[in-house]
């Protein structure tokens, strides 16, 4: 059904070339054709206080993409992903090793994205088919870069530059392909699901305000289960002053999550933020509370968002709990240029204090570090995360070492 939209669409877009003229289906427009990838090699070590033995995962992906200029307007992508592991000593999901730790790579070989991009303008762009959804800050809606398996959307996209002063997105998607792959329960969104965007230039930032309206089954078809199922409302300003070697950025937004679709649950849940960052030449310090609330029979959750961005990298709170979440976090950050054989050098320590939202109980709290270096293109990363627990979950600790290319 999803492909029959898209194949209409793309005949709605077709018609509307030729009723410009027919000129970008001219045939003596040149074709442009390229090849592009990335490889990612991810050692992954971590283990816990509740689970009986060490985790450890040695990963290779392999994402491989071509795409076609067909005229100055329309573009054609097709890319494919493959994940293997080369040592498989963790819990990835599909319910091997589960008294390992849970690290969700799992093998995977699939399509990950088949599109269309047509042009309407040059600040307007319709994307027709699977593709990425990275979305603002991809708090809601994201394309989990840190995970080797992308999520992908069946979606229809557009999206409308105003020059400098606005932006505007719409999406419609029937089916999501998660970090998780198809062999998990949950691997595996179904559903109809739209969000709406847009952001306008203000003296104190750019001003925005979204909606996402999640359809969201997972499970066979005759036990579906609903409960990820939300609509979100809410706002957003961001803002920048910077002078010289100085300057500040900061970041709010509010909003409201509540059950949907077929969801059977009854709750009203509230999320808020504020974000304040500190910059000397290339060193920067910052200082955030995010806070995902206690609603009910549900807590404020984003099950598609880049989850790694958010909340410490021992990923402790992957999915909300029941009474909410409050993160404080204090984080210092520095880059330099050339340092040994490192075209580009970075660090970052960031430390976090969790607590219930309802309640205020003391959940506990996580120091994480990350070092990256460039090299002729290629970026080694390492990082580690230790999350200490007062009244939520174990003490748990995570390390990776990564090494991605692109080609």
């Amino acid at each position: 059904m999803f492909f029959k939209r898209c194949l209409y669409l793309i005949n709605l877009v077709l018609s509307h070339m030729l009723w410009n003229g027919g000129d970008v289906l001219a045939s003596d427009t040149p074709s442009d054709f390229s090849i592009f990838g990335r490889a990612i090699t991810r050692l992954q070590i971590g283990d816990n206080d509740f689970l009986s033995r060490r985790a450890t995962g040695l990963t290779q992906s392999v994402r491989l993409a071509a795409e076609k200029t067909i005229t100055p307007r329309l573009t054609f992508l097709v890319e494919g992903e493959a994940v293997v592991a080369i040592v498989d000593k963790f819990n990835d999901g599909t319910g091997n090793n589960p008294n390992r730790l849970l690290i969700p790579d799992p093998n995977t070989l699939e399509l990950n994205r088949l599109q269309l991009q047509y042009s309407l303008d040059e600040q307007s762009f319709l994307t027709v088919g699977r593709q990425i959804l990275a979305i603002d800050d991809q708090r809601i809606l994201g394309a989990t870069p840190f995970r080797q398996n992308t999520q992908t959307f069946d979606a229809v996209h557009f999206s409308k530059r105003f020059g400098s002063q606005a932006t505007f997105q719409a999406g419609y998607f029937n089916k999501v392909y998660r970090p998780l792959g198809g062999d998990n329960i949950n691997g595996r969104f179904a559903g109809n699901s739209y969000f709406l965007t847009g952001n306008i230039e203000t003296p104190l930032g750019r001003l925005g305000g979204f909606h996402y309206a999640l359809d969201l089954e997972s499970g066979p078809d005759v036990n579906a289960n609903n409960r990820a199922s939300s609509q979100t409302t809410g706002v957003r300003l961001d803002g920048r002053l910077h002078r010289e070697n100085y300057g500040v950025d900061w970041e709010g937004a509010y909003a409201r999550q509540r059950d949907y679709a077929d969801s059977p649950l009854n709750y009203d849940a509230k999320y808020w933020l504020a974000k304040i960052l500190l910059y000397k030449g290339e060193t920067r310090f910052g200082f955030s509370t995010e806070v995902l609330g206690g609603g009910g029979e549900q807590s404020f959750q984003t099950p598609l968002a880049s989850l790694r961005k958010f909340q410490g990298f021992a990923n402790v709170f992957l999915i909300t709990p029941i009474n909410g979440v409050v993160d404080i976090e204090a984080n210092f950050a520095w880059k330099a240029g050339t340092i040994a054989a490192f075209e580009r050098v970075s660090a970052k320590i960031s430390h976090h204090w969790f607590s219930a939202e309802r309640g205020g109980a003391n959940y506990g709290n996580e120091t994480d570090v990350t070092i990256e270096g460039t090299y002729r293109g290629n970026v080694l990363s390492v990082g580690v995360a230790s999350y200490r627990a007062s009244t939520f979950a174990t003490d748990t600790t995570r390390f990776f070492l990564s090494l991605q290319r692109h080609f």
